[in-house]
């Protein structure tokens, strides 16, 4: 008897022993390591839609027209100076280019927190072409608006201007009060509904993006209005000699003037009878002499040095080539 009650406490101890260390054995993995289960749930590599998004790259030709700053290089394209932001490693290569060249190139457009019409240019690469392009792009239609009015640049001009543009006619056009302008945007034709609006002497239809005070004869971006055109209607007697030298005497103060000539001219501006440029660290500015509808107009163009603005320069271009006498 005293033996039987001896091997049952024995086997009561070990079974506590066994269980004793089963309970040690569950503790024993080290604080902070989870289980694996866990590290994919926390992980957020491994969670669907958290993978990075990369920028497309597209492509363009142009002509390189040189550096606003040591980060920024203007090339035309498709006759509109277009602002682009170097990418890294690219300073040598741009250094070796000469103004004038007709380049290819490659970009990503990067979107700008807080502005959706509003995008960043950067370079990715570029390199000399050996045929001349008319410099269209594969990604283009950007065009890096551009200007040259010094005292029409539209900081603080009133958003109520198409409010006045029949007032100041003195008559109703008896164009439709709705109308579509042909774009080419990112190498893509696209047809945008436009509305018209009328200052003195003339009207033209503008997109959703723009508005136009009649009064200053001003158009410009709603999401930033120092993204401007002044529009100036000339007399019927112009002389082109004297408003080559007054483009001139008011881009000066931007730095070195181009004037493009038809082969570096495409889309609504290729028959401008005048095109001046000149950029600096402030912005690109333009000055422009059309013929519309039997009359002459000079188009001052601005386009701050900030984010360069894609869609700017086809919308506004395509704006002005609408206009008819009234």
């Amino acid at each position: 008897m005293k033996n039987t009650i001896k091997i049952s406490s024995i086997l009561l101890a070990l079974a506590i022993a066994v269980a004793v260390t089963a309970c040690s054995d569950k503790q024993e993995t080290a604080p902070g390591t989870p289980p694996d289960h866990m590290d994919e749930q926390n992980n957020p590599s491994t969670q669907p839609g958290n993978a990075e998004q990369v920028p497309s790259v597209k492509e363009g030709t142009g002509t390189y027209t040189g550096q606003a700053d040591p980060h920024t290089v203007e090339i035309v394209v498709d006759g509109k100076p277009t602002a682009f932001q170097l990418g890294d490693g690219l300073d040598q290569t741009v250094a070796d280019l000469q103004e004038q060249d007709h380049v290819q190139f490659k970009y990503e457009e990067k979107a700008i927190e807080g502005e959706d019409t509003l995008k960043q240019l950067v370079l990715t690469e570029i390199k000399k072409s050996d045929s001349v392009q008319g410099a269209g792009q594969g990604g283009e239609g950007d065009t890096s608006g551009k200007d040259s009015s010094s005292s029409s640049s539209a900081g603080g001009q009133s958003d109520s201007g198409d409010s006045k543009s029949s007032a100041n006619s003195g008559n109703v056009s008896k164009r439709p009060a709705e109308g579509k302008l042909e774009v080419t945007l990112e190498g893509n034709d696209e047809v945008r509904p436009a509305k018209l609006v009328q200052a003195e002497g003339y009207s033209l239809y503008i997109p959703e993006q723009f508005s136009f005070d009649a009064g200053k004869h001003l158009l410009y971006m709603n999401v930033d209005h120092e993204y401007s055109v002044r529009i100036e209607k000339l007399p019927a007697d112009f002389n082109l000699d004297q408003l080559e030298l007054q483009g001139k005497k008011e881009l000066k103060p931007y730095g070195e003037i181009k004037k493009l000539g038809a082969a570096d001219l495409t889309g609504p501006m290729k028959d401008a009878l005048i095109f001046l440029t000149a950029f600096d660290s402030s912005g690109t500015h333009e000055y422009i002499v059309k013929e519309l509808d039997g009359s002459g107009f000079v188009f001052h163009v601005t386009q701050p040095q900030r984010e360069a603005s894609e869609g700017f320069g086809p919308l506004a271009f395509a704006a002005l080539n609408s206009i008819e006498n009234e």
